[in-house]
């Protein structure tokens, strides 16, 4: 490290992604993308992507130390996810992008391309990062997914947490997860936590009054909102929850409530639509998109997390919180953030009548859910922000390149 600050010479990190980032549309890809956004500041980003999960957006990162490759569409994509463990095609672009770049660093996001992270630390003799955006074996343990897919999961994290130099977490929950899961020692495990952005993520007048308008909704009407991915099982679980207990209970004492269920592919809950509740489809959260997540944010008086599976961390929290909302979310939903229940959010170990009670409470109390709303967002503005979170990532480049000069 002292010779390239003598130098000047900027560090190499190749990024291995197991998906498209453009738009970002979750948690894991809101990540990746301020990686991309904020790395290259102090390092030569080399990165490579997959057109898995894409919605076909176009590039709007631009950096001179940013370089950013596709691996080739193909037969294997359809396997999603596990693709990554056996897709000769990302092998192989992987090791053409590794073999331009000579990387210093190789950095896995998601535990399903740490095989092939794997094989390029063998090939190259370089330091291996593995960034877990969750702790995948409880994850898929929580969905309740076969007894054999989970047995195969917890021995590949096992695996990726071994070979790995340095690992990342989300949250400090997940960190001692994997603590007490494969025994990883402290030192070997970071915390770069999601954030979520305080300029895009505001409350906005203006974007109240535009998704109301398109909508038809009048300003008193009262919106309940709720935010993720439909195609995955809590997610959708969620929306089950809204639609058979939240929202007939709500409905009978404010019969004029509108529901929002807000992401992508909703074909999935289609099933439990109910007359006023709304599948907005995809909201783009870029600000020169109108409206975008954060004006449908605005629009909404109460945002739900009604979650009781997954890991890692609920960045649908963070930009509800940074939107000034009131959030009534389950434990779950909250795990891993540290915001205080009672005072910055309302929490609820499980959706039951306590939910539904924290719900109603909240829809007869404007001055209470301004009050969450304000002190949400002051949580963010103190402790969530993308910039100084992935300035973590230098400290950790330089430790890997440590341990691997001190094996040598």
């Amino acid at each position: 490290m002292k010779e390239r600050q003598v130098s000047g010479e900027l560090r190499k990190v190749l990024m291995l992604v197991p998906s498209d980032v453009f738009p970002p549309v979750d948690g894991n890809s809101m990540n990746i993308y301020n990686i991309m956004k904020y790395v290259p500041e102090t390092s030569r980003l080399f990165v490579l992507l997959s057109r898995v999960f894409s919605q076909g957006g176009e590039i709007d990162l631009f950096h001179q130390n940013l370089d950013i490759s596709y691996c080739p569409e193909s037969y294997f994509d359809r396997h999603k996810y596990k693709s990554f463990l056996f897709n000769p095609l990302y092998y192989r672009s992987a090791y053409q992008l590794m073999s331009k770049a000579r990387a210093d660093v190789i950095q896995c996001q998601v535990l399903f391309t740490c095989l092939v992270g794997y094989f390029l630390k063998r090939t190259f003799g370089k330091p291996l990062v593995l960034v877990q955006e969750n702790v995948e074996y409880l994850k898929y343990r929580r969905f309740g997914s076969s007894p054999a897919l989970v047995h195969l999961l917890r021995k590949l994290e096992e695996f990726g947490c071994r070979v790995a130099d340095k690992i990342v977490a989300v949250s400090e929950v997940d960190k001692r997860f994997m603590q007490e899961l494969y025994g990883v020692p402290d030192e070997k495990i970071e915390v770069v936590h999601h954030c979520a952005d305080p300029e895009i993520f505001q409350y906005s007048e203006e974007g109240r009054r535009l998704v109301r308008e398109r909508h038809n909704l009048s300003a008193e009407e009262k919106v309940l909102t709720f935010v993720g991915k439909l195609d995955t099982i809590p997610n959708a679980k969620a929306v089950r929850y809204i639609a058979g207990r939240i929202y007939p209970a709500v409905l009978a004492e404010h019969p004029a409530t509108t529901f929002f269920v807000i992401g992508q592919n909703y074909e999935q809950v289609l099933d439990c639509k109910q007359e006023r509740m709304i599948l907005t489809g995809f909201v783009s959260t870029r600000k020169d998109i109108q409206p975008n997540m954060a004006d449908y944010l605005s629009a909404s008086d109460i945002v739900l997390i009604p979650l009781d599976s997954g890991s890692g961390t609920r960045l649908k929290m963070l930009e509800a919180a940074a939107c000034s909302r009131p959030i009534v979310s389950t434990e779950i939903g909250a795990e891993g953030l540290e915001f205080v229940g009672g005072e910055e959010v309302a929490l609820c170990e499980s959706v039951d009548e306590g939910f539904v009670r924290l719900v109603l409470a909240l829809l007869e109390s404007k001055e209470r859910r301004e009050e969450l709303g304000r002190r949400a967002r002051a949580k963010v503005l103190s402790r969530y922000s993308w910039e100084r979170e992935i300035r973590k990532y230098e400290q950790i480049y330089e430790e890997v390149e440590d341990i691997v000069s001190n094996v040598r």
